[in-house]
């Protein structure tokens, strides 16, 4: 059987934020696109289980392309479920990509994959890092069987890592603040002085759409963040002027992560999930951003929108929500 000529493409996880808006774009610029996720409220979007491979296959045999945004975006889940849904559905999914033919496979990976301890600017020559979680740890871990994947097979493999995607559906970086603040329970270590890579929703979705194309981009791993960073401060001082508090709370590293030690194991004796876990504080520590340059150079893409510009818009978007 030969590779397909006429171009459909498939997205994973696209009830989601990111899948969500990659999906809009997409039939936007009138694409042939389909979607699968666990949930689906919309014709274009099929309810199947990547875990269950042939819940897909039907909608994947006439596919040139798939963009896998689907992941367990979590620092507070188990090992097991984390690894079944990153690692696992991951392997599977480029396994029966093979088995349909498909031409490219376009992964959204994380900047995570560089850990929580590295500084300084950071670009793709730099080895992954796996201090952070399971959330790093499992991230690594589906790259790799990508690349495994790739080695032993005709399919073209883009691996993206985006850099902190914000902006109007965010959940870690927009809606799970609001809340935190709210119910007065946000902090943030470092006094506020980690960098925090914002790139906007919007932004990301161009680059996935360049990814699908670029031929040099076939066999390579891509950073799209932004140029710089801001500090955590910086960013989370607009979720509080959105909701007309003063803040936020700055505190050292060290007093968050036992914080967040205890609030875990008290999660965790209630049978509920702290999200503010001891790696989140970690993230939120770190001195390093994300080099650009090959982005540039291979998909022509570089951030457009401003963060005064994007975070204006995420505002409105969650005045609409009620979540302000």
């Amino acid at each position: 059987m030969t590779k397909k000529n006429q171009e459909k493409i498939l997205i994973t996880g696209a009830s989601g934020f990111i899948g969500g808006h990659l999906m809009n774009s997409l039939k936007q610029d009138g694409k042939d696109v389909v979607g699968v996720d666990l949930k689906s409220d919309c014709k274009d979007v099929i309810k199947a289980d990547l875990s269950e491979p042939e819940t897909v296959k039907n909608a994947l045999k006439d596919c040139s392309i798939v963009i896998h945004t689907a992941a367990m975006v979590s620092n507070a889940m188990s090992d097991e479920e984390m690894w079944k849904t990153n690692v696992l559905n991951t392997s599977k999914l480029i396994k029966l990509a093979i088995e349909c033919n498909v031409k490219r496979f376009v992964h959204i990976s994380s900047i995570v994959v560089y850990g929580n301890i590295a500084e300084g600017e950071i670009n793709e020559k730099i080895p992954v890092n796996s201090v952070g979680g399971n959330y790093v740890h499992t991230k690594i871990l589906s790259e790799h069987a990508l690349l495994q994947a790739k080695l032993k097979n005709d399919i073209e493999l883009v691996i993206l890592r985006p850099g902190d995607v914000y902006g109007p559906g965010s959940r870690p970086w927009i809606i799970e603040p609001i809340k935190a603040i709210k119910n007065r329970q946000f902090m943030l270590p470092a006094k506020g002085q980690g960098f925090f890579r914002p790139v906007f929703i919007d932004d990301l979705v161009k680059g996935i759409k360049l990814a699908c194309h670029a031929e040099s981009a076939s066999g390579e791993i891509i950073n799209l963040s932004c140029e710089g960073y801001v500090t955590t401060e910086e960013y989370f001082t607009y979720h509080y002027q959105w909701l007309g508090k003063k803040g936020p709370m700055l505190v050292s590293t060290k007093l968050a992560l036992r914080i967040s030690a205890i609030a875990s194991k008290v999660a965790d004796l209630m049978g509920n999930l702290n999200e503010a876990s001891p790696s989140t504080v970690k993230q939120l520590s770190t001195k390093s951003w994300f080099s650009i340059k090959k982005a540039e150079r291979i998909l022509g893409w570089k951030p457009e929108v401003s963060f005064e510009e994007g975070m204006k818009v995420t505002h409105e978007w969650a005045k609409r929500q009620g979540l302000l």
